[in-house]
């Protein structure tokens, strides 16, 4: 019977969240094209303005300001048409320079957002430092956002996997009551971290201050997002798991915990980087089964805890066996799952390197990699020490239970992480929409470098001026074919003028064989030397060097 559950909350699960996210867009949101586009000069005024995504969007704010910073054109209400935000202007634009801005929200809750300039009617001022290129807006509630959604992932996980392991496993009336115990304090945890992260999210959108989570903006924009959906389920389930495991259950409710494990699961797969990427189907059920796995191995380490007190050892090995039969069928999962999510995210194992997200990654990995190793440990020493009696045998094994949790905190913390940031397919699919190049700000400079063994870099470093710019570099060979297979690009800036030397970055590849690095230490106008190390393979570098006017 306990067997029929578990399976079913798997069905079920997956049955719910395909209903839900089937029409779930592609996740995080890059502007494709916009009307006008940046740097460009209008003939006469324009009736409206168009941003164009990869994804539909929920706006935040859509504006045109002149100048000195004051909103014109009379706009009318922001308009939706599938993939594009449109802002009608009642009032036409006197002749002059403006600012497009826009703050909008992904299918993944990511605010997204880009200024830029363009002019009407004569060539375009500089704007110098008010113009900026797309950018996440990171503020102190990104990390509250964060914050909370690791409260929320390891309590929901916590509640879903004691459902679980009492489903499945033949659990001694002690332990079920501890299981139980847990999973009540996990669940209401869970229901009220469901909530915050409605107001916690809807402030981070809105870039507000510390007063923001009391606003109705706030929490208006947080239930307009997919963060109400998620809502909308977990809540109900978190509820229906604090019943089932109820003080005055004598046995475990078996159908509120399947049903509130799915409804938990679906929770979760109805927002995120993960979950709602393309393929959403492929994405969703990855997703999905990953948790159900996650979610069983971290329900069992309590109540396996407390057997090691509680029980024989006779017992408590028993148990163990039970568990580590089962969790090989978990772990299984778990890697499958994991592989076909970290694919599709990074779009490339060369994205493993030279960004936030790869790092976060394989951080992540590796202290997956150490609590299978310790849970090895645990299957094959010490539960057959515990099972044959063995002096101290229980202690031991609890000190390597306290472990794995702590490193599946670390774990929770590591994915947590992921979430601060877009994934490397956000960025591809950037530089696809604006035809192989990503382009940020007004100007830039774009030249072809020559090396004395016949290899050239193309590059453009935009907006090439003080402050953070964007370098896209192609590397050629002497017949001028993109070395698509380039091992490594790093650069070197310096302005010695200013006693700054070597500044050395990573490059990151892009599957078009274009390179991507962020430059944010330009912050001194000047003439800087920039030099591009090209390595066509482990051992054999190509050398280009330039300079560059920044203003």
């Amino acid at each position: 019977m306990r067997g029929y559950a578990a399976g079913l909350v798997a069905i079920v699960g997956s049955f719910v969240a395909g209903i839900l996210v089937n029409t779930a867009a592609v996740a995080h949101a890059v502007l494709m094209d916009s009307t006008p586009k940046a740097g460009q000069m209008l003939p006469s005024s324009p009736k409206e303005v168009v941003a164009t995504f990869n994804e539909s969007v929920g706006p935040i704010f859509f504006k045109i300001l002149d100048r000195t910073g004051k909103e014109v054109g009379n706009p009318d209400e922001i308009r939706l048409d599938g993939v594009r935000m449109i802002l009608p202007l009642r009032d036409p634009l006197p002749n002059g320079t403006y600012l497009l801005t826009y703050r909008a929200i992904s299918a993944d809750t990511h605010a997204v957002g880009t200024t830029f300039g363009f002019s009407v009617g004569e060539p375009m001022a500089d704007l110098g430092s008010q113009t900026a290129g797309p950018g996440q807006g990171k503020t102190a509630w990104t990390y509250a956002v964060a914050a909370n959604r690791w409260l929320l992932y390891a309590m929901t996980l916590l509640a879903v996997g004691s459902a679980l392991f009492l489903l499945v496993l033949s659990v001694p009336v002690p332990l079920a009551s501890q299981a139980m115990w847990l999973g009540r304090i996990a669940a209401l945890t869970a229901a009220a971290a469901y909530v915050l992260a409605i107001g916690v999210g809807g402030a981070e959108m809105v870039m507000g201050g510390g007063a923001a989570l009391f606003a109705s903006k706030t929490w208006a924009n947080g239930l307009h997002s997919s963060l109400s959906f998620s809502a909308a389920l977990g809540v109900p389930a978190m509820l229906l798991l604090i019943w089932a495991f109820s003080k005055g259950s004598a046995t475990p409710r078996v159908g509120a915990m399947t049903v509130g494990g799915a409804l938990a699961l679906a929770s979760f797969l109805v927002t995120g980087h993960a979950a709602t990427a393309a393929p959403v189907w492929l994405m969703a059920t990855a997703v999905g089964v990953h948790l159900l796995g996650t979610s069983f191995w971290m329900g069992a380490l309590y109540p396996l805890y407390r057997s090691a007190q509680l029980l024989t050892s006779r017992e408590s090995g028993s148990l163990m066996t039970q568990f580590s039969t089962r969790a090989v069928y978990a772990v299984a999962a778990i890697v499958v799952s994991g592989v076909i999510i970290s694919w599709t995210q990074l779009a490339s194992f060369a994205n493993f390197l030279g960004n936030d997200y790869g790092t976060s990654l394989l951080l992540k990995l590796t202290l997956f990699a150490s609590v299978i190793a310790v849970a090895a440990y645990n299957k094959l020493v010490l539960t057959p020490a515990l099972q044959r009696g063995e002096t101290g045998a229980s202690a031991r094994i609890r000190r390597s239970i306290r472990v794995e949790y702590v490193v599946y905190i670390l774990i929770l913390g590591a994915a947590m992480s992921l979430t601060l940031t877009p994934p490397p397919r956000a960025r591809v699919a950037q530089a696809a929409g604006a035809g192989g190049v990503i382009k940020m700000g007004l100007d830039g400079i774009s030249r072809t470098l020559a090396a004395p063994n016949g290899y050239s870099l193309d590059f453009e470093l935009t907006p090439a001026r003080a402050g953070e710019n964007m370098l896209m570099a192609t590397v050629k060979d002497a017949h001028g074919q993109v070395l698509k297979n380039l091992a490594d690009l790093e650069v070197v800036a310096s302005l010695d003028s200013a006693g700054i030397s070597d500044i050395r970055l990573k490059g990151e590849k892009l599957p078009n064989g274009q390179w991507h690095v962020m430059i944010k230490d330009m912050l001194i106008p000047g003439e800087w030397s920039m030099a591009l190390e090209a390595f066509v393979s482990d051992f054999d570098k190509v050398e280009f060097a330039t300079k560059l006017d920044i203003k």
